[in-house]
């Protein structure tokens, strides 16, 4: 498996925003566990502290992710990932966090953060597969709040 993320461009933007967690008919601005790709990027272009990728295995589009510091913590945080349901359950979601967090951690960071959807179980399990840990905190996204969980990296 070769996975890697890469630029949304011009020649990738549609293919990205159709991505889907689930298969609903149509486009949703939020989805049952994750915000869109669509809202994604449009945050990414007024928030240009987020960073959008696509997610390729070999030249398959196969899902989407962000992340960026997080201006009102300010802590690194991964905020999407989403692979298509045509997808899932092939391992390329860690495989993608993996990633993730391998660019985060040339930063130089000693802590990584991320949150879900409380009632994403397969979220809640990917991610202490990786080593994060519940903080004993919620970070709120206007009237939602998510448990707020964090990557110690140890050196």
């Amino acid at each position: 498996m070769n996975i890697s993320l890469r630029e949304v461009t011009r020649e990738n933007f549609w293919p990205c925003i159709l991505l889907k967690s689930m298969d609903y008919k149509g486009l949703h601005l939020f989805e049952e566990h994750v915000t869109s790709n669509a809202f994604s990027l449009a945050q990414a272009k007024v928030e240009p502290e987020w960073i959008p990728k696509a997610i390729y295995i070999d030249d398959q589009l196969v899902g989407f992710t962000m992340y960026g510091l997080e201006m009102k913590n300010h802590f690194y945080f991964i905020t999407r990932l989403m692979i298509d349901y045509r997808f899932q359950g092939k391992g390329y979601g860690k495989a993608a966090m993996l990633l993730v967090i391998d660019e985060l951690k040339s930063l130089g960071l000693k802590e990584i953060y991320t949150s879900f959807v409380p009632s994403n179980e397969g979220a809640k399990k990917l991610y202490t597969s990786i080593g994060f840990r519940f903080t004993g905190r919620d970070i709120e996204f206007g009237d939602e709040k998510e448990p707020l969980y964090c990557l110690t990296i140890n050196d």
